[in-house]
């Protein structure tokens, strides 16, 4: 049966007239009148529109700083939170267990197994549900709050967990309930924004996410317990998660058909079989290889190569720990100039290989120095270096990536296999990291040999990855 929100009367057939219709679902918030299908962004009241009656063809407006704001939130939230617990909280936690005392490297890498392995499955599941949903709060925003709620209780438990191998089911449970979420956040993009403001839009997404990062590496200096570092970053998650789904009037679906099993599961291969979007998955991969390499394994440089965190003089840290958060504020200085930059250039000139080329050759320089490099200040020096680069590409690759989904219904399921190129490194990288890292030891310690293999490493990824962008044709 079909529904209408408002007063609208119904005719004998118990459908509302077609110009009722028109006055009740696309009237614009300010109350000027009737406007496009494309102005309910995220502004409007929920309202429920039947996607058979409304034409999706016209182009979407421009939307507003204060809605890209609201858009960009719970990108600050998430990346608050995972940005320092993979880089500082998780290896220093793991590093804290008994059975992990031999092969921190190799612990580390297996615990980013165990979370990467359901989110293979969950990514495009979730992705794929969300697309098809007609809930009445819309297609995602019932997602995010679901993720929300389980990464909550998963930090929880992560934060008292007396055992390695409950910490590790834990981490897959906070794994799950990210890609529950992030799939079909993801998909707000390319759902809301028009192709022209894109590279906008994805600067404030990544600039939200530097943010973020800065925010959660605050947390873990300032905090010192373990438990006061889990409650704040889950709250932040929390709290982004609730005012995205706030300020994200999403328009509803009325009435769709699911897709059958056969099908769902046939549309899961889809995307790989086209081949621009074959090849920035392979771009992405590699270079989050490259970045994962770098991040995961900072700690564990700091600790074992530097060693004494003075800059300019002064001691800016006394632990290992605090020296990984301090590091974070040259790459975010970095990345958020790039971040900017690069999004309102990709959106003038449509230039965006040449954002992945220049952003690459910097993260490449970057490595090699802190494959030399003795010293926390130009540790510091090389951290900023490679934020200029992270932070250009952090911006270009979301915006590639929703201008080359293959189908404009399947956003969120194609959006989740997309973000697979960033879980998959979480194994793979972590796994090589880890066996480099522990067979290059003395006296329990990762010699400097061992670092420099692996940023040398990390160059290599950078290298592929940067020349391999090229070949994807709807850029050229």
């Amino acid at each position: 049966s079909r529904s209408a929100m408002g007063s609208g009367h119904r005719d004998g057939d118990g459908e509302v007239p077609e110009e009722e219709t028109n006055s009740l679902l696309l009237t614009s918030p300010e109350g000027d009148g009737p406007e496009d299908a494309s102005q309910l962004m995220i502004t409007s009241p929920r309202k429920i529109v039947d996607e058979e009656d409304v034409d999706d063809k016209p182009a979407k407006r421009m939307l507003t700083t204060f809605e890209l704001f609201g858009l960009s939130c719970y990108w600050f939230g998430w990346s608050a939170l995972m940005g320092p617990l993979l880089v500082a909280v998780l290896p220093d936690q793991i590093n804290s267990f008994p059975t992990a005392d031999e092969g921190k490297g190799a612990a580390l890498a297996d615990t980013l197994v165990w979370g990467s392995a359901l989110a293979i499955v969950v990514a495009p599941l979730a992705g794929s549900l969300s697309d098809s949903s007609t809930h009445r709060w819309g297609r995602r925003s019932p997602y995010i709050a679901t993720g929300v709620v389980i990464a909550t209780f998963a930090l929880l438990v992560m934060a008292i967990a007396p055992t390695l191998i409950i910490y590790k089911i834990a981490f897959l449970l906070l794994s799950a309930a990210n890609n529950v979420a992030m799939s079909p956040y993801t998909a707000l993009v390319p759902d809301l924004v028009p192709v022209q403001q894109r590279g906008t839009a994805s600067a404030w997404l990544g600039v939200m996410s530097l943010l973020g990062t800065l925010m959660g590496g605050g947390v873990t200096y300032v905090f010192k317990s373990i438990y006061s570092v889990y409650l704040v970053l889950g709250l932040l998650h929390a709290g982004s998660g609730c005012m995205t789904i706030h300020f994200c009037r999403e328009r509803c679906l009325l009435r769709n058909r699911p897709p059958t099993f056969c099908r769902r599961c046939c549309s899961l291969v889809r995307p790989v079989l086209n081949h621009d979007f074959r090849v920035m998955f392979s771009t992405r991969f590699l270079m989050q290889m490259g970045i994962l390499t770098v991040q995961e394994n900072m700690l564990f440089f700091l600790k074992d190569v530097i060693k004494d965190y003075t800059f300019m003089g002064n001691k800016v840290a006394n632990s290992a720990r605090q020296a990984v958060t301090v590091m974070f504020l040259p790459i975010l200085i970095g990345a958020m100039g790039s971040a900017c930059y690069a999004g309102i250039y990709a959106d003038r000139t449509g230039k965006r290989k040449a954002v992945v080329y220049v952003s690459g050759g910097v993260m490449m320089f970057s490595c090699v120095l802190f494959s030399i490099i003795n010293n926390f200040f130009f540790a510091v020096v090389a951290a900023f270096i490679f934020g200029l680069g992270y932070g250009a590409f952090s911006v270009i690759e979301w915006a590639m990536a929703t201008d080359l989904l293959p189908n404009p219904e399947e956003y969120a399921k194609d959006m989740g296999i997309w973000s697979l190129a960033l879980v998959l490194p979480q194994v793979v990288a972590g796994k090589v990291a880890g066996l480099i890292a522990d067979n290059f030891k003395e006296g329990g310690k990762t010699t400097r040999f061992g670092y420099s293999i692996l940023f040398l490493v990390a160059v290599l990824y950078f290298i592929v990855g940067t020349i391999y962008v090229k070949r994807i044709q709807a850029l050229t």
